[in-house]
């Protein structure tokens, strides 16, 4: 017969040095004001939002032209500076590509994100 209190108190010591050496702050994130919004709501701003289409491919359009992920947010700070950004997915664009769209926007300086349907 085998004893179990060895092993016992082995895992008990494995899972304490797991719970000390492990660090569940060392999340990088940067703050972002994201709102999500229907297709009929209006801004309360006289300046046009910029729409941002995201398809399934991960392509992206800016008012209607493309326009790539790593100049979007510069083309939107310098062709519409104080606007808000709608971000709208399109044809089946899953979660990804919209977060590596809002991660792109963030980082760049937008901060004034809808998520419209």
């Amino acid at each position: 017969m085998i004893g179990l209190t060895p092993l016992i108190d082995v895992v008990f010591i494995l899972l304490i040095f797991f719970m000390l050496a492990s660090s569940f702050l060392d999340w990088k994130g940067f703050e972002m004001s994201v709102t999500v919004m229907d297709g009929q709501a209006r801004a309360s701003s006289d300046i046009r939002p910029a729409t941002v289409n995201v398809d399934a491919n991960g392509g992206l359009s800016l008012n209607g032209e493309a326009v790539a992920v790593s100049n979007l947010a510069v083309t939107i700070l310098r062709n519409h500076a104080g606007a808000s950004v709608h971000l709208r997915p399109v044809n089946g664009a899953d979660l990804q590509h919209l977060i590596v769209v809002m991660d792109a926007l963030g980082r760049g300086g937008v901060t004034d994100v809808d998520l419209i349907e």
